[in-house]
């Protein structure tokens, strides 16, 4: 379908609570007839707008009376290398590091099944169109592949400025195998887990644990941050439990979505001995591994993120889920444990702007001088 069958609206909104409800209904609305993933459901989005209020461009778009399309745009202005002044619009963040830090992954339009390329096209068209000045659109954690779509679709310079790989599990294919999870591992793996799972069993029976209401869900969210710091550092853009905003953020959003299924606080226990703990999210039949902290030891033997990983994707199994996403990250232990499924990126589109045809030619400058050096 031609993009020029769908009208746009870009309006620019400072969220209130009684704006924030107007939004939500269309949200959901629309949110049912997608094919978006947890990220881009009310849970997240509604939370993030209920926590932050930030002041937002909202897109709609609208085919033959039924919206097909809505977006969320936060406008900052980015200095960088003392001569570049960017105007930078961002999808679903704020553009404030301290609130971003939350991650969000798939990112991207929400958009009616079937309709992607056409709103896609739509949006950005308007976006040009519009008179707000702006020179760089930034979407991060977004699909490889949308990011290849959005740039062709918008006709302007497209920069990748980071890429991982996605890696996961697909629970569904081991359970129609009637083989346990273990059993889909390499050798060397499953002797790992194996060897540590029968040394762990000296303290007790391993098993997972998970919280007996939202009250105890967030005290045992609350009680890993001390060993995450610990691990990934307390500086800024290390972990989040360092920044007051990330914290705050999640609170609202076990507040909102454990008792409904869509956020699983859980323990893995050798008895009373904590082996590793984590906070996933749940759409349908899919688990999003979000973040996890693991027991420190000196035993070599002993590999406690392993085992809880493999205990929780084996108690998925059990519960009739279908997928176990470890999401983005180059950790060697998400490849021993899955296999890659694609990638995200954080990509930027650029206007014509001289300042960032200057900056750009810079880059490529230093970048061939590196590869020269080597």
């Amino acid at each position: 379908m031609l993009a020029e069958n769908i009208s746009v609206a870009v309006n620019v909104v400072t969220f209130s609570q009684a704006n924030i409800e107007s939004l939500e209904e269309k949200w959901q609305r629309l949110y049912a007839h997608s094919d978006a993933c947890f990220f881009l459901s009310w849970r997240w989005i509604g939370n993030w707008l209920t926590t932050y209020k930030p002041n937002l461009l909202v897109l709609e778009a609208v085919k033959s009376g039924h919206l097909i399309g809505l977006g969320l745009l936060s406008m900052t202005e980015e200095r960088r290398h003392g001569f570049v002044i960017s105007n930078c619009m961002r999808l679903h963040q704020t553009g404030e590091p301290y609130e971003d830090q939350i991650w969000i992954e798939y990112n991207d339009f929400l958009i009616k099944r079937g309709e992607e390329q056409a709103v896609s096209k739509a949006f950005l068209d308007a976006l040009k169109r519009n008179e707000i000045q702006w020179d760089e659109l930034i979407v991060s954690g977004i699909d490889v592949g949308r990011a290849s779509e959005l740039s062709r679709t918008s006709g302007m310079r497209a920069l990748i400025r980071w890429q991982t790989p996605c890696v996961g599990v697909d629970l569904g294919k081991v359970r129609r195998s009637a083989s346990s999870y273990l059993q889909t591992l390499s050798s060397n793996a499953r002797h790992q887990i194996n060897r540590s799972i029968r040394l762990y069993s000296g303290f007790g029976n391993v098993a997972v644990h998970r919280p007996l209401n939202v009250t105890e869900a967030i005290d045992w969210f609350n009680g890993f941050g001390e060993q995450h710091i610990r691990k990934w550092g307390r500086l800024p853009g290390q972990s989040g439990y360092a920044n007051h905003e990330f914290v705050r953020f999640h609170h609202g959003l076990i507040r909102s979505g454990w008792e409904k299924g869509e956020v699983d606080i859980a323990v893995v226990k050798a008895g009373d001995e904590l082996l590793a703990g984590f906070y996933n999210f749940i759409q349908g039949k899919r688990v999003y591994f979000y973040l996890g902290i693991s027991s420190e030891t000196n035993d070599n033997r002993l590999k406690p993120g392993l085992v809880g990983h493999s205990m929780m994707i084996q108690d998925y199994i059990e519960r009739g889920q279908d997928f176990y996403d470890f999401m983005g990250g180059e950790d060697r232990y998400k490849k021993s444990l899955g296999r890659e499924h694609g990638s995200i990126v954080k990509m930027v589109l650029q206007r014509p702007r001289f300042n960032l045809f200057v900056e750009n030619a810079l880059r490529s400058a230093r970048n061939l001088l590196s590869r020269g050096v080597q």
